[in-house]
């Protein structure tokens, strides 16, 4: 049996499995609540498998990789920010928490409409959100077309591995809502780093002829030195991209799991343990990277670094392995994505314009508007994709957008309804024009996110200061009660009393 044969049945065998994770896991209830936020019922082993997997997308695999590959260590130098980005996760997501839980919230939009009294910045936030969710949807359904076309040599087109993973995720999303995804996102989680460590080790034995990897560095730092050097004139790039992708927690998919976890402990597990699974992860996607560099250093596509450095070092039994992980991280993602943006459009576009419609009717529109943009992605994952991660950073940096507003919700009193709107409105446009635009494109090296959070930042204070807040019940209702919250904490008392006030 050709290779190319074995590697696709086993990854059509783990397709399947996955499949079956999430029929069997399927939510049982017909809520809202169930469907799009699991009743907030996430324990920590779980809640931590479904965000890490969130979080580690196609990049993880094929973009960092790729990225690894072609710029070298200071590409590794940026991620270290994923280190310190999940400190947001216990700094946002604990009053998140306690906000959803008594008021019901499920998504950033209904939190944030809701404090500021204002049904258009919500419709807003929907809005921006849902236009940077379909470029990283892109790049993620894009992934997995790269994946299927390298392990089948061609056999299977690109469009027709788009097609397959695009399938596969719609299947059991629309099965099983919210548990299913978490579920399959917990079993995709484990099998992503088991194999990355595996794909890692046996590239570096059987390119260097042990388990040290010092050979390999020397001889990257001989052959090709810009590859381990993080120039001068890198570091404000580095610097603000670094704040960029402090979106990462903010980007909706992983902001939704701040709702559906059981308790805030669990946010504290997940600030924690979250940075620990990042190092660990991008160690053995350094040394995939690099061994491409020193073996396979004319490819025509960075991104096919993993998948070509496995196809000529690993056995086929192996590859289909490896890429059953590859395609785990991106569609771990990706059912995230579209089950993030189904919450969106349902619950802040429809339920907003239709507050009357049942749950029943509000599930079944949201299940439609996964098939309805996941085909748009699937459409533009056509369009050039090379250097995935470059999609995945615009996506996050326009995503981050949405950070001011949420904080004058969460502690800030003197923010305002007029604040929040025009600085939402100025940041998204000059995330666009600063990543597009040629005579002003990134202006002193500095990534579009974070130019549009400094404007964003700026409009939305000084607006603020000039605009009536919201009303003083709708401020007690939210800070005032996290200041309850934050009392009864200190006091020792059970938070629960609280909630049920």
């Amino acid at each position: 049996m050709p290779s190319w044969m074995i590697i696709l049945i086993i990854v059509a065998i783990y397709c399947a499995v996955v499949i079956a994770v999430g029929v069997f896991t399927r939510s049982k209830e017909k809520s809202l609540q169930d469907y799009f936020v699991g009743n907030r019922s996430l324990g920590a082993f779980v809640a931590f498998f479904t965000y890490v997997a969130t979080f580690h997308s196609s990049f993880a695999f094929i973009g960092a990789a790729g990225q690894m590959y072609s710029s070298g260590i200071k590409f590794f130098a940026t991620f270290t920010s994923c280190v310190v980005s999940p400190l947001m996760i216990y700094i946002i997501g604990r009053p998140t928490w306690y906000l959803g839980k008594k008021y019901n919230y499920m998504t950033q939009g209904e939190l944030v409409g809701d404090y500021y009294e204002s049904k258009a910045l919500r419709y807003l936030v929907a809005i921006v959100s849902l236009i940077f969710l379909v470029p990283y949807l892109q790049s993620q359904i894009a992934a997995g077309g790269i994946i299927f076309e390298t392990i089948t040599e061609g056999r299977v087109s690109y469009l027709m591995g788009c097609a397959i993973l695009y399938a596969v995720i719609i299947c059991y999303i629309l099965l099983g809502g919210f548990k299913a995804v978490a579920w399959t996102d917990t079993v995709q989680g484990i099998l992503m780093i088991v194999m990355v460590w595996i794909a890692g080790g046996v590239i570096l034995m059987r390119t260097t002829g042990g388990m040290d990897w010092r050979p390999l560095m020397e001889a990257v730092a001989t052959q090709y030195p810009d590859r381990v050097l993080v120039p001068v004139e890198y570091w404000p790039t580095y610097m603000t991209s670094f704040i960029s992708l402090f979106g990462i927690s903010i980007y909706p998919p992983s902001f939704q799991r701040f709702f559906a976890v059981k308790n805030p402990k669990t946010l504290k597990w997940l600030s924690v343990t979250t940075p620990i699974y990042l190092i660990f992860f991008y160690v053995p996607v350094m040394i995939i990277a690099f061994s491409g560099v020193i073996y396979m250093p004319e490819l025509s596509s960075a991104d096919q670094v993993l998948p070509m450095m496995l196809t000529r070092y690993a056995s086929p039994v192996l590859v289909g392995l490896v890429m059953a992980g590859a395609l785990a991280a991106t569609m771990s993602s990706t059912d995230s994505q579209l089950h993030s943006a189904s919450s969106i459009f349902t619950v802040d576009l429809y339920k907003g314009f239709r507050p009357q419609a049942s749950d029943e009717r509000a599930i079944i529109v949201g299940k439609g508007f996964i098939v309805v943009i996941s085909a748009a992605a699937l459409i533009l994952s056509q369009y050039n994709n090379d250097l995935i991660t470059t999609i995945v950073t615009i996506a996050l940096g326009g995503c981050l957008q949405v950070l001011p507003s949420l904080i004058g919700a969460l502690f800030w009193k003197g923010a305002s309804k007029a604040g929040a709107f025009s600085g939402l409105v100025v940041g998204v446009i000059v995330v666009i024009l600063t990543q597009y635009v040629p005579a002003i494109q990134t202006p002193l090296g500095l990534s579009s996110g974070f130019w549009g959070l400094v404007c964003n930042l700026a409009v939305f204070f000084v607006v603020s200061k000039m605009t009536p807040k919201p009303s003083q019940a709708t401020i007690q209702k939210f800070h005032g009660y996290l200041a309850q919250v934050n009392r009864l904490e200190e006091e020792g008392t059970p938070v629960e009393e609280a909630i049920a006030q």
